[in-house]
């Protein structure tokens, strides 16, 4: 048995539990604790009880405190005597530990990048990263080659202040808005999937191929705009030369990298968060 202390119902608690066999992180490798106890509470104080408990057990719900520690509801029942006076509810629960992920640098290639907000999720056993970042200068020119060269290939990422053992991921989904200067803020995805089967589009797939077909109709359209300017400013007149031309740059093709990554563009990056 060890005792420990416990955040509920609006103040701190001391308790006796069993440790049980610890769990190994997927994000840090670390071993987490696991603990089990029992508790009793009166009937007035059932649901408030009850309400702690479904928030501290839920996916992004609300963890209970403890010393330096917080904790996941990973198993949770309760029992109680019919007509007792008073009445008692006898609640049984398994916690977890849970770490705080929250890196100081991820390095991408090499690449340090500060996150300004930061989160990790496993995904079928596939680690994601979550990262809002300010880049500017030689540092953004660096990252949005990475971006637009790498797509799809995988590369070293160290998570300083998670892990310092660099994980094979690849880009996923990579937001930018423009900021103040040549600063741009990014939204970026990262997958630890290498070497693991392709999954279904799911929900990705909704609107394909059309959405597509339009990206690649909307670029041949801005550059045969773009042609028609030049032609027209530097000729003076719309003749046939001219007018071919427009025709031939508005025919839908292949993007390059670096069209598809305007599509990327937000003018709210925070809108895309959580």
């Amino acid at each position: 048995m060890t005792d420990f202390s416990l955040h509920l119902l609006g103040s701190q608690k001391q308790f006796h539990a069993e440790e049980l066999p610890p769990v190994t992180s997927a994000h840090t490798g670390r071993q987490l604790r696991r603990l089990e106890l029992e508790l009793r509470v009166p009937g007035d104080l059932q649901d408030d009880l009850e309400s702690e408990l479904k928030a501290a057990a839920a996916p992004g719900g609300q963890p209970l405190t403890g010393e330096g520690s917080i904790w996941l509801v990973s198993s949770h029942s309760y029992a109680y005597t019919d007509n007792a006076q008073p009445l008692v509810y006898t609640h049984r629960l398994e916690l977890q530990e849970v770490e705080k992920l929250q890196a100081s640098t991820v390095e991408v290639a090499g690449l340090p990048l500060v996150p300004i907000q930061y989160n990790e999720d496993i995904d079928e056993e596939s680690l994601l990263v979550f990262l809002v970042t300010d880049a500017s200068g030689e540092a953004n020119e660096r990252l949005e080659e990475l971006i637009v060269t790498q797509r799809g290939r995988y590369v070293d990422v160290v998570r300083r202040g998670v892990s310092e053992t660099p994980v094979r991921m690849r880009f996923g989904r990579c937001l930018w808005q423009q900021g103040e200067g040549d600063t741009r803020r990014h939204n970026l995805t990262l997958v630890a999937d290498e070497g693991q089967p392709d999954r279904p589009l799911g929900i990705a797939a909704i609107n394909q191929p059309q959405v597509d077909r339009s990206t690649e109709k909307t670029v041949a359209t801005a550059k045969a705009l773009d042609l028609l300017v030049e032609q027209l400013r530097a000729q003076g007149v719309l003749n046939e030369e001219v007018a071919t031309n427009i025709k031939a740059a508005a025919l839908p093709r292949e993007l390059t990298s670096r069209e598809s990554r305007e599509f990327c563009r937000t003018s709210n990056i925070e809108n895309y968060w959580g």
